[in-house]
């Protein structure tokens, strides 16, 4: 019986033990925050960029390139676009095809557009071509080698009350601007924000060390319409004009 007893003795005072090391064990990590846009909660506290915006020409520069850095290369190519639109070609890009601008020219088409939040990314609705542009929030980094789209790959982050866009991966016939093309090392910064309650600024750098010496930065801004809503858009439907691949103008009759 003594030997029972002092078994039973010890078995308690194991489990003392351990109940006593197991409330002393280390408390785990807290979950680490996740970015602004990451949670309906977070996204809820962000600007409100609800409703339509149109794009404000008169208020926006930088559209044309007569003044951009340019490198040799590049400048000469402009020079023979400029050269040849004087001489009344009127040579014209893929968009007379139907094909969609592609970035930065998506920003200044002359039809409004709409963001929608998710978690995780932004969705950037132009109405133009129907295009759509996705904005990763989620902390993923570029793909080394992306697939080419005409609006390239996107990914953000929020400071503050500014959206900082990062892209990359355009396809070659999106053009910079008109007569300028870009490389394959182009990159695009943008810090959108409201400067106004119903103003909205895009602030873009672009860089590209193959087509520009410096940094091109320019100012885009858009009126909001809160009850403006965009509508179908399809190029196709009724589209006479068309371009060769030298971008002379043709037209088609049937």
């Amino acid at each position: 019986m003594k030997r029972v007893a002092a078994v039973i003795v010890g078995v308690v005072a194991l489990l003392a033990a351990g109940g006593t090391q197991a409330a002393k064990a280390p408390a785990r990590p807290a979950a680490k925050a996740l970015p602004p846009g990451n949670s309906w909660a977070s996204i809820a506290k962000l600007p409100d960029w609800r409703g339509a915006w149109d794009f404000d020409g008169r208020n926006s520069d930088g559209r044309t390139a007569e003044k951009w850095p340019l490198t040799p290369d590049a400048a000469a190519r402009f020079k023979a676009f400029i050269d040849g639109q004087s001489r009344g070609e009127g040579l014209q890009n893929q968009t007379a095809n139907c094909q969609p601008p592609g970035m930065p020219g998506v920003l200044t088409q002359p039809y409004p557009i709409e963001f929608t939040y998710t978690p995780g990314k932004i969705v950037m609705t132009i109405e133009t071509h129907a295009q759509t542009r996705w904005i990763f929030l989620d902390g993923r980094p570029h793909p080394e080698d992306p697939d080419l789209t005409f609006n390239g790959h996107s990914i953000g982050h929020w400071e503050g009350d500014t959206l900082v866009i990062d892209t990359i991966g355009l396809l070659p016939q999106v053009l910079l601007a008109q007569g300028v093309k870009h490389s394959d090392k182009v990159r695009i910064v943008e810090r959108m924000r409201l400067s106004k309650p119903d103003q909205l600024e895009d602030v873009l750098t672009i860089t590209d060390p193959d087509v520009l010496t410096a940094p091109v930065v320019m100012a885009r801004r858009y009126n909001r319409h809160r009850d403006w809503s965009l509508i179908e858009y399809v190029c196709e439907q009724n589209n006479r004009d068309s371009a060769d691949d030298k971008g002379r103008a043709g037209m088609k009759i049937d």
